[in-house]
C-alpha cells in the first residue's frame, strides 16, 4: 500500500498542478483592438454592447446587460426586481456568500430552505412554508453547472406572485429541458470570474426577456441616469469595461467548446472513481445537460478513517488542486452570527421589519451534512488528460490508505 505523501511517502506529482485559462490569438487580439482604439470605457466604447447583444442570442433571451462581476450581477437582478426593504428573498444556504449578501445588499433578508441530496441544489419541498406576506423573490442556484429543477421552481413562484431569480455563475451554457439557464426565470445573473466556464477575468451579465426588467437593469448599472448628469433612481457604477467585453466575445465564440472539454474530464473522473465505496459521485438528470464548472464529491467519513478537512489536506500533499467548496453553510459564518449587516442590525432589527431572525444550526440539516464532506475536483479545458489521471491516482492513494475498509 502507498505511503501519502502527508505521512511521508512520495507524492503523486513532484511539483504542483496549476490550472488556468489559456486565451486564443483571437482573444488577444480582439483586447488588443481596444488597447489600440483607446476607448477602454463601455461609455464611450462598442465591444460592450456587442457582448450583450451575442450572450442574449446565446442564452436565448431578449436582453443583456453586461456589469463588473458576478456579484454586482446578482445585486442589480434583486433591485430590478423591487426586492427592499423588509422584503424576504428565499434561498439556497449552500452556495458562494454573494448568494445571500446581495439580498442583505437590499436590506433585505435571506431566508434560507435547505437542499436535494443528489446535486445539492435549492429542494423546491423545503421552501413554500418559508413563504410569508413578506416573501418577494426565490433566488435559485444552478451549483457547479447542474440545473436546479425550474419546473416546480416556476410553479411556486407563479402561485404566490413572487419573483423568480436565476443565479447562473456556475453554469453557463447548461440547459433545463432545452432551454438554457439564465432564460427561465424573470431574470439570471452570470460570473465571469476567472475559474468560471467563460471568463474575463472579472465581470457578469444580467439576463431577462423582460423589457421592463431590462430597462431597469440599465439604470441600475450606470448610476441612474436616464440622460447625461440626470439620475432618475439610486444607481451604482456597475459597468463592464471594453477590454472585459472584448475578451468576452472570444470567450464566447468558444463556449461550447469549452464546456466540451469540461464534460470530457468529468467523465474520465467517473470512470476511474466510480468503484470506490468511500465517494459518493455526482450524476446528471437525463433532462438537463450539465456543465460542470466543478465536479463535486461526497466523502462517506463514516466509512473513513479520517475528516474531509484532513483527507483534502492530504491529497494537497500529493500535489493536486483539490479544493472545498463550501466548507460551511452560508449561515455558519460570522455574518450571519453576529446580524450587523450595515450596522445595528440592518435589515435584521430595522422597523421596516420587525420579526426577530436567527440562523441556527438545524436550520438546514441536509445543507449541513453535506457541507462537512463534500470536496470538489477542477475541469479547467486547459489541464490534459494525464494530469486528470494525477488527480485521480492521488484519490485512490489516499481512499485505500484511509478506508476502515481496508485492512
Amino acid at each position: 500500500m502507498d505511503t501519502p505523501a502527508i505521512e511521508g511517502g512520495k507524492p503523486v506529482r513532484e511539483k504542483p498542478l496549476e490550472a488556468w485559462p489559456v486565451f486564443t490569438d483571437y482573444e488577444k487580439r480582439l483586447v488588443l483592438r481596444v488597447l489600440e482604439e483607446g476607448k477602454v470605457s463601455s461609455t464611450v466604447g462598442s465591444f460592450t454592447r456587442k457582448f450583450e447583444r451575442e450572450f442574449a442570442k446565446f442564452i436565448g433571451t431578449e436582453f443583456a446587460k453586461a456589469t463588473s462581476n458576478g456579484t454586482t450581477a446578482l445585486h442589480t437582478a434583486l433591485a430590478a426586481v423591487g426586492v427592499g426593504p423588509g422584503d424576504e428573498v428565499i434561498t439556497t444556504p449552500f452556495s458562494f456568500i454573494a448568494t445571500a449578501t446581495s439580498i442583505l445588499h437590499q436590506n433585505a433578508i435571506p431566508i434560507f430552505g435547505d437542499i436535494e441530496t443528489d446535486h445539492y441544489n435549492l429542494s423546491p419541498e423545503t421552501i413554500e412554508e418559508k413563504i410569508t406576506e413578506r416573501t418577494k423573490a426565490i433566488l435559485v442556484v444552478h451549483l457547479a453547472g447542474h440545473p436546479a429543477e425550474m419546473d416546480e421552481f416556476k410553479r411556486i413562484a407563479k402561485e404566490y406572485n413572487l419573483y423568480l431569480i436565476e443565479d447562473c455563475a456556475q453554469a453557463i451554457g447548461s440547459e433545463y429541458r432545452g432551454t438554457k439557464v439564465g432564460g427561465i426565470g424573470d431574470i439570471g445573473a452570470f460570473s465571469f470570474y476567472q475559474s468560471k466556464n467563460m471568463t474575463t477575468g472579472e465581470g457578469g451579465i444580467v439576463t431577462t426577456s423582460s423589457r421592463e426588467l431590462y430597462e431597469k437593469v440599465n439604470l441600475i448599472v450606470d448610476h441612474g441616469q436616464v440622460e447625461k448628469y440626470c439620475h432618475d433612481i439610486l444607481g451604482w457604477n456597475y459597468r463592464m469595461t471594453e477590454l472585459q467585453a472584448a475578451l468576452g466575445l472570444g470567450q464566447l465564440s468558444r463556449i461550447d467548446k469549452l464546456n466540451y472539454r469540461r464534460a470530457e474530464i468529468a467523465r474520465i473522473y467517473t470512470e476511474e472513481l466510480e468503484g470506490l465505496e468511500e465517494l459518493k459521485l455526482p450524476s446528471t438528470e437525463k433532462h438537463v445537460k450539465h456543465t460542470w464548472h466543478i465536479y463535486q464529491v461526497l466523502l462517506k467519513t463514516e466509512i473513513m478513517k479520517i475528516s474531509r478537512d484532513y483527507f483534502v489536506k492530504a491529497l494537497r500533499a500529493e500535489n493536486v488542486p483539490v479544493q472545498i467548496a463550501y466548507p460551511r453553510v452560508i449561515y455558519e459564518n460570522p455574518l450571519f452570527k453576529k446580524l450587523e449587516g450595515y450596522g445595528k442590525g440592518c435589515p435584521w432589527s430595522c422597523p421596516f421589519y420587525g420579526k426577530k431572525i436567527r440562523y441556527e444550526k438545524g436550520l438546514a440539516p441536509k445543507a449541513e451534512y453535506v457541507a462537512e464532506r463534500v470536496f470538489t475536483l477542477p475541469t479547467f479545458p486547459s489541464m490534459r488528460d494525464e494530469e486528470v489521471m494525477d488527480i485521480v491516482k492521488a484519490i485512490k492513494k489516499v481512499v485505500k490508505y484511509y478506508s476502515k475498509r481496508i485492512a
